[in-house]
């Protein structure tokens, strides 16, 4: 049955008419080899039998040939490309990649795999370990893409020097940083720096952690990286992106992880079905958090690596820009798609709150995956913060860092690991979440709800 589909797939994608015998997997590899030959009559003849074929199976493979494909072999790819799918997309590399991500009941070739890792291994060898064809992947390999560098061509810091707050006379008040709490202790980690790096392997108050950062999608997430029977992992960039989020690997068994989620994607540890747990992380000015934490620690720019570590150094172009950079096909048009949103996921649930409904509303009561959650911002100094409020619904109180339950009157103070009150009760326990752009965060969780504001149906307001 999966035979006779995808040959009628091939045919649909073909414009109809009798589908042909799909080639055989070595067959196919032979011909793509050529189609990227710099011998004309070579690409020719592989275009020919490709055309031939309509063998819809190979669009996979073709849209990684014309990323690699030289001036004089692109129009060859790009015709077998558009001989097959009917479509008339041109020499677009991005849009080729989401032509093809929008197709998931289309199966690659037998063999696709190999052949993706042996044509990325032509930039890095690593790529090829990461892309192993005999280890177990979680996510479609058509979507996988290069994002430019090579492994670790955007270098994690490890263990960086930090200082107290008052030695950083390298910062400025209204730069932003993430702060992260761990252990009873805090430390900022300047965005201006992790710009560069996208990843710090740090311990903080005992705790071995990541923060792993990704500029395209903007999502930040501290981990702890120490595992049950693994011991600390330590994490770096792997070059490689999945629909515009960075897939990070580990050192120790070179699995790529998801930066948004904290799971395996690919490799050993895929079947240990093991999640990195999240720390809480709070995006805000280097002034709020350091009022709110004096006894803070900061990352300095004495990494040990020559960058210019001016703010918007390396991406202010991008950041300030509505473009994205790389192929992203699932997407939604309920909001733009760099609009900024806070992420909450609990169990199977994902919910986004754009974050400038979140800097009107201030405190918002609502519920994700049927957990009573109540979200704080700061608008001053771009924070959010969620916590679980279980059973209570909560108001702003007399500063901005104390809630109110309007129903008893209690009052809850807001610190990085929990609401806590100021009679002798319950604490509210953080949440982890993260900003994200919205497209970022819609393409790995398209499962998501997004909130709609205080008066949504169904949706606790303040």
């Amino acid at each position: 049955m999966l035979g006779v589909a995808i040959l009628l797939i091939a045919a649909s994608l073909a414009g109809g008419g009798t589908p042909r015998a799909l080639l055989e997997p070595a067959q196919a590899r032979d011909l793509l080899e050529r189609l990227l030959s710099p011998d004309e009559a070579a690409r020719g003849t592989a275009r020919i039998g490709i055309l031939r074929s309509k063998d819809a199976t190979l669009l996979p493979a073709l849209v990684d040939a014309l990323f690699f494909a030289s001036s004089d072999s692109r129009p060859d790819v790009v015709a077998c490309l558009e001989g097959i799918s009917g479509e008339k997309l041109g020499r677009s590399y991005r849009y080729w990649v989401e032509y093809i991500g929008g197709r998931e009941a289309l199966r690659p070739k037998e063999g696709y795999r190999a052949w993706k890792a042996a044509l990325f291994s032509r930039i890095d060898p690593s790529f090829g370990r990461f892309l192993d064809p005999r280890l177990p992947l979680t996510i479609r390999p058509e979507e996988i893409v290069w994002g430019g560098v090579r492994k670790d061509g955007i270098p994690a810091l490890k263990y960086p020097r930090s200082v107290q707050a008052a030695q950083a006379r390298f910062m400025t008040d209204s730069e932003m940083v993430f702060g992260v709490s761990a252990g009873g202790q805090h430390r900022a980690y300047p965005q201006r720096i992790l710009d560069w790096h996208e990843m710090a392997n740090d311990a903080l108050g005992g705790e071995p952690l990541a923060l792993s950062y990704c500029t395209l999608c903007g999502s930040a997430v501290a981990y702890s990286t120490r595992l049950s029977g693994l011991g600390v992992l330590l994490f770096g960039s792997s070059g490689l992106l999945y629909r515009s989020n960075k897939l990070m690997y580990d050192e120790q068994t070179l699995s790529l992880w998801s930066n948004l989620s904290g799971a395996p994607v690919s490799g050993k540890l895929v079947e240990a079905r093991i999640r990195l747990a999240a720390l809480p992380l709070t995006y805000t000015t280097w002034q709020a958090w350091r009022e709110s934490h004096p006894e803070t620690t900061v990352v300095t720019p004495e990494t040990g690596f020559t960058r210019d570590y001016t703010a918007g150094a390396a991406y202010g172009k991008y950041f300030e820009s509505p473009e994205t950079m790389f192929p992203v096909w699932k997407r939604d048009a309920s909001l733009p798609p760099k609009t900024w949103i806070y992420a909450l996921r609990q169990g199977a649930a994902a919910r986004a709150y754009p974050l400038a409904l979140l800097f009107r509303e201030r405190v918002v009561n609502d519920e994700v995956g049927g957990l009573p959650v109540v979200l704080i911002a700061d608008p001053d100094h771009r924070a959010v913060r969620a916590f679980h409020r279980k059973s209570r619904r909560l108001a702003e109180g007399p500063s901005r860092s104390v809630l109110v339950d309007p129903s008893t009157g209690e009052l809850f103070r807001m610190t990085e690991e929990a609401l806590l009150p100021d009679e002798p009760g319950e604490k509210l326990d953080r949440l982890p979440g993260s900003l994200a752009y919205w497209f970022g965060w819609y393409a790995q969780q398209p499962e998501t709800t997004l909130y709609e504001g205080c008066f949504e149906s169904g949706a606790g307001g303040r």
